[in-house]
């Protein structure tokens, strides 16, 4: 028989025996239940809601205008483009104050679409030919974008329409006679904003910052608006269906997103628990002097960030991390059409450097899903990304992509060292390759009077399962090792770690990860290279231990999580992990581990 997860959550709410409960009373106890989602951005709020963003659910009116009307719409929206285009303006150059140049060029993509011509030739076509109102033909290509969403297989392309329907969104806001600015049900007060779609449009409807959290029925991580969110540290969580069935106008919600969990209408004593939780967007001072991290016992720790942009470097050295344990180098490629250069790719590393402050960083190479490439006519749809041209693979069977990224590397600190991860490797050839890639264009560059790093270290990902059970060559040939926690468990249980439908086989806590980490521990250890843990579930307080009683040390954590894994690390002194360690390897199935790590946890 299958093991089954079990996920225990807090009470919420109970009936006492014998006690009568009206509809009424039944249902709100029915909606204070929890609901569950992917997190975007971790943290917790705790505020009202207020709906935006469904003003697409309604068909377009079917009125018709006169010919004589045509060139006044005509003239409408082509202002209305032109205040929109103002205010993201406006927009991007607030954003650049508070998150950074690189992150608030993401506008720019919208700014672009905004003068898009097949846009453009669309609204207007809707209006010249079929005689519609400014409102209906915005509406008419909105629905148009959703059906390409739906029915392409691309997410490039998918991606795009996304784009195209928020810049619809933003004309058609610009267009609202009553101007309204605020949500009418809150006035104003701060809110946590809910939507059908995770837009930027949404995100920023308002220019003073009342929005505490957000939830969204639709809209990935790797989306610009959630690529936003997780840079300007609002609590986000998306993927969840109907959420205007789920819940109401003003009612009163407890984000938990760094656990895709909310509470609606929760009761008193669960409000109170998570009021001392929740989370400011910019909090001052953002983290407390906590001193070296390290265990119970005195055990020393090392505990580095896991960034993907400028904002969460800055938070590695205000939480006190030891570095930069993996710096994601797709940023760039998620803000414009055309990929980055070598110049645009220098000067970034150049200011992660900067805002690390002496502190190491390991960039890791490229990772670049279908999603995330630049298109091209050659490329064709894979029929299965995740086991395709991923990580190195992409970037060897594009050499000159590689060469660009590796130039804006290796130009960063002349006479220094530089330390880079490859992602998805497979094979010690792929580790072979990177070093030849690496000697050549580090010769080209001294060839050309240009100074460079005098020493590159080679790290490799760890996320497959047949390099994770056959480390020997990979590991030898390897400056260090890191494991990312997470992509090596969706592999291993053939289970995505983002979809909400396999979401118990990616939770199960399956014996066979565990067996498979201590055994990457124990070869680490033989071929004596460092070896660092990297992934959300690094964090889990559950497993955290276990990590340390196989023998790991170092682990690479999101900023904002740290002070969690600090309290956790300082729970546990390294006998006691190492006897839990010894409990979960002999546990039979998935519910005998729960069972260990649950009765161990302090």
């Amino acid at each position: 028989m299958a093991d089954c997860l079990v996920l225990i959550l807090p009470s919420i709410r109970g009936e006492r025996a014998g006690e009568k409960v009206s509809p009424r009373e039944s249902f709100n106890k029915m909606r204070s239940n929890y609901l569950e989602g992917l997190c975007v951005c971790g943290g917790v709020a705790i505020g009202r809601v207020s709906f935006m963003g469904y003003e697409f659910d309604a068909r377009p009116k079917s009125i018709r205008i006169s010919a004589s009307e045509v060139p006044g719409e005509t003239e409408r929206f082509r202002t209305a483009v032109e205040a929109c285009k103002d205010q993201l303006q406006r927009l991007r150059a607030n954003l650049e104050k508070e998150i950074g140049s690189e992150e608030a060029r993401i506008l720019g993509v919208h700014l672009a679409y905004l003068d898009d011509p097949t846009f453009r030739a669309d609204v207007e076509g809707w209006i010249h030919k079929e005689r519609l109102p400014l409102e209906s033909a915005l509406m008419k290509v909105v629905h148009g974008f959703d059906r390409i969403f739906e029915l392409v297989e691309n997410d490039k392309l998918r991606e795009s329409a996304f784009d195209l329907r928020d810049v619809s969104l933003r004309v058609l806001r610009t267009l609202e006679k009553e101007g309204r600015m605020d949500p009418p049900a809150l006035g104003d007060e701060s809110y946590i904003l809910v939507t059908k779609k995770l837009t930027i449009t949404d995100m920023f409807r308002l220019e003073n910052q009342k929005v505490l959290g957000i939830l969204a029925e639709e809209g990935g991580p790797s989306s610009h608006a959630g690529i936003l969110a997780r840079s300007m540290g609002i609590p986000t969580v998306t993927g969840i269906p109907d959420l205007r069935e789920q819940m109401e106008e003003g009612d009163y919600v407890i984000l938990d997103a760094t656990a895709g969990l909310i509470y609606v209408n929760p009761e008193d004593r669960l409000r109170r628990e998570y009021e001392g939780k929740a989370l400011q967007r910019t909090p001052q001072p953002p983290f407390q002097e906590e001193g070296p991290p390290e265990l119970g016992d005195g055990t020393a720790i090392d505990l580095l960030g896991s960034c993907g942009n400028l904002g969460e470097v800055v938070q590695s050295v205000d939480a006190g991390l030891d570095g930069i344990g993996l710096y994601r180098t797709e940023l760039l490629f998620l803000l414009d059409k055309t990929p980055p250069g070598e110049e645009m790719l220098h000067r970034h590393y150049a200011e992660i450097l900067a805002k690390a402050e002496g502190q190491r960083v390991v960039f890791r190479l490229l990772d670049l899903s279908e999603d995330l490439r630049p298109l091209s006519q050659e490329d064709r749809v894979e029929a299965n990304p995740a086991l395709g041209l991923k990580g190195i693979r992409y970037l060897l069977k594009n050499p000159a992509l590689f060469r660009t990224q590796l130039r804006a590397l290796l130009r960063l600190e002349p006479g220094g060292v530089l330390e880079i991860v490859v992602p998805f490797v497979t094979a010690v050839q792929d580790l072979q390759r990177v070093r030849e890639m690496v000697r050549c264009v580090r010769g080209s560059l001294r060839k050309d009077g240009i100074p460079c790093v005098d020493e590159v270290r080679v790290g490799a990902v760890v996320e497959i399962p047949s390099t994770a059970f056959a480390l020997g060559a990979v590991g030898e040939e390897a400056d260090f090792l890191v494991i990312a926690l997470d992509d090596l468990q969706q592999y291993l249980l053939a289970a995505d770690r983002d979809s909400l439908e396999v979401a118990d086989y990616y939770k199960i806590y399956h014996p066979a990860f565990f067996k498979l980490l201590a055994g990457l521990a124990k070869e680490a250890r033989r071929l004596r290279k460092k070896c660092l843990l990297f992934g959300e579930a690094v964090t889990d307080p559950l497993r955290l231990p276990f990590f340390v009683g196989v023998g790991f040390r170092s682990f690479s954590v999101t900023p904002v999580r740290s002070p969690k894994a600090r309290k956790s690390l300082r729970a546990w002194t390294v006998p006691a992990a190492e006897t839990l360690a010894k409990q979960v390897l002999r546990a039979p199935d998935s519910l005998s581990v729960q069972k260990v790590l649950l009765e161990a946890e302090r």
